[in-house]
């Protein structure tokens, strides 16, 4: 039977569907708020939407233990925190589009993580390659950019790339952490206690950095929050932390390749965006990469 079907694949297009769209809100976003704000704000959110329903299941429920509240509070800070602050940084000066085919190296990072860290699921042949494959494809998006490090016109697509990488491999490790200490505390527990520390911290440090920066709460604004707070954040997380334990990392590694597939789709119709051959070549090395880590192999130590 593949991991595959019923429930499980219906959270998995599902995840894919919706995270595919984030990028281009979070873009649409920026225009009028300040990314670490916007970013605290959408955790906040996110996190008062499932606080009711996180309290009715510590009532009736199993409750972490000390150990799995400081797993939450450091996935929270890692996940949630480091994570967003990198993104919406970026995406200030890079293509909604763009984001999404960097962040795509994400499983390239799970796979490296969960080899030291799962002891189930060792490095592979596949692995590796997909590993040089994929930091070629970036290579290749990036080069033109580092072959003129010290222009100002290419430091921010440098600067929103690594940016991007930075997150992917910040996401990797907290979702094999989560594997790995938090399979066995409810989603709904897990959302919440992430959102609350993530959101806290981004608060916190858009308080020190954006000082004084506008923000500008028009309609288009708002509702980005509240589409990226609820089906972006509290929903699509809760789903997630259902489907870990249920699934190989691999699997879960793959969503990042779809939802590329849909963001890129999105940010050509909806904001006009356009890529060179060159980025378009780079992002097909990274997609090629990620679906040869996930497409499976036997182990080997």
């Amino acid at each position: 039977m593949s991991v595959l079907s019923g429930r499980r694949l219906a959270m998995y297009l599902a995840l894919c569907a919706v995270w595919g769209s984030t990028w281009l809100a979070i873009k649409i976003g920026l225009s009028d708020l300040p990314p670490l704000r916007f970013a605290g704000f959408r955790m906040g959110l996110a996190c008062v939407l499932v606080a009711p329903f996180a309290l009715a299941a510590w009532r009736r429920g199993r409750r972490p233990g000390a150990s799995e509240k400081r797993g939450i509070a450091w996935n929270g800070f890692l996940q949630i925190g480091v994570q967003y602050a990198c993104i919406f940084t970026a995406e200030q000066w890079i293509e909604s589009g763009l984001a999404a085919l960097l962040f795509a190296t994400f499983p390239i990072w799970v796979g490296v993580f969960g080899h030291f860290l799962l002891p189930d699921e060792p490095l592979t042949r596949k692995t590796v390659a997909s590993a040089v494959l994929g930091l070629a494809g970036v290579a290749v998006i990036e080069s033109q950019a580092l072959a003129r490090i010290f222009s100002a016109d290419t430091r921010p697509m440098l600067a929103g790339g690594a940016l991007m990488l930075l997150a992917a491999l910040v996401a990797a490790y907290a979702n094999i952490l989560n594997k790995k200490n938090l399979g066995g505390v409810a989603p709904i527990h897990n959302v919440f206690g992430q959102t609350l520390v993530g959101s806290a911290m981004l608060i916190a440090l858009a308080a020190v950095v954006e000082r004084g920066a506008p923000a500008r709460w028009t309609p288009v604004a708002t509702g980005a929050l509240v589409y990226l707070a609820l089906l972006g954040t509290a929903l699509p997380f809760a789903g997630l932390f259902w489907l870990i334990p249920r699934v190989p990392v691999a699997v879960i590694g793959t969503i990042p390749v779809v939802d590329t597939v849909i963001a890129v789709a999105l940010g050509n119709i909806v904001l006009g965006e356009k890529f060179s051959i060159r980025v378009l070549f780079g992002g097909a090395l990274i997609c090629a990469a990620v679906l040869l880590v996930a497409s499976g192999e036997k182990k080997t130590h």
